[in-house]
């Protein structure tokens, strides 16, 4: 039998009063010049009130012999009608801090117990995904991922109802390729995922002492 295939059956306009994730706001501020203007985005209820952060993306690498290598998901998302390439991610929970989210999402979507590796620059800073349309933010948190651990060995994702995620890995140093190849193929690059492997392609064409 073959695997079928998701798609949109349809796109309608959504109330906020029914929406659970997202809601369409309307933010009046004062420019430079003091004069007062309005602007349309998109804000998530969900964000925890002792969270900097809405949600969490995860750069899990595992390290071979060969070459470090970094893990990926395949999920349809609706608003791009498409599979997308895209790290491990998701929202933070009431009580928990963005480390354990990470940990939480990464066990939850991929069935890989990981270890945080402490940020070499102190403070994560507060990456904004989309801030002309939304005032959503995340967390980029790094994870190790030992290969020699037991939960390691043949990892169970725990999906939630409606949740199909493939994971696959791909080596650090092939990665602009392979989103390239990915992209000619239909997928969807989500741009996180795309502006880092362009930031390791750049780095080959100008090396940073």
């Amino acid at each position: 039998m073959s695997k079928r295939v998701a798609k949109v059956i349809s796109t309608e306009l959504l109330d906020n009063k029914d929406a659970k994730w997202i809601n369409l706001v309307k933010i009046t501020y004062e420019d430079e010049n003091g004069q007062v203007r309005t602007w349309e985005a998109m804000k998530r209820p969900t964000r925890p009130k002792a969270s900097a952060v809405d949600a969490v993306q995860m750069i899990a690498v595992i390290q071979k012999p060969t070459d470090p290598e970094l893990l990926l998901e395949k999920q349809f998302r609706a608003p791009a009608g498409k599979i997308a390439i895209e790290f491990p991610a998701g929202l933070v929970d009431e009580g928990e801090t963005p480390e354990q989210a990470a940990l939480r999402e990464l066990r939850e979507e991929t069935g890989y117990v990981g270890e945080v590796v402490p940020d070499r620059g102190g403070a994560r800073p507060i990456l904004f995904s989309s801030p002309a349309s939304s005032s959503s933010s995340t967390f980029l948190i790094h994870l190790s991922i030992n290969p020699d651990k037991e939960e390691n060995q043949n990892p169970k994702p725990q999906l939630e109802d409606g949740e199909f995620i493939e994971c696959f890995w791909v080596p650090l140093s092939n990665l602009y390729a392979e989103c390239r190849k990915l992209e000619s193929q239909g997928f969807a690059i989500d741009g996180k995922v795309g502006v880092f492997a362009e930031g390791l392609e750049m780095s080959k064409i100008w090396p940073v002492a």
